[in-house]
């Protein structure tokens, strides 16, 4: 896998499965939390997003990785404060 989408959307193909097989033998989770491409498979797990709209979102992410020319191993932290119920 020579570009960074690539692996993006393999990832999430896995994830895809993982939740699919997990939701044919009828267990759902309770909660779920994800970082990077992890949170599109969130957002597919919970039903926000179809999996066509969240391997679109990972290859699109991985592209625009690609495409910015980023140094590897760069990364941006945004702190976010929610309140948990």
């Amino acid at each position: 896998m020579t570009h960074h989408y690539h692996r993006l959307t393999f990832v999430f193909h896995l994830q895809v499965a993982l939740v699919d097989v997990l939701n044919a033998l009828g267990m759902s989770p309770d909660g779920i939390i994800g970082h990077s491409v992890g949170e599109l498979g969130c957002g597919y797990a919970d039903g926000s997003l179809t999996a066509r709209e969240t391997v679109l979102a990972a290859y699109w992410r991985g592209r625009c990785i690609v495409e910015a020319e980023l140094e590897d191993g760069a990364m941006a932290a945004v702190g976010m404060l929610i309140p948990l119920r």
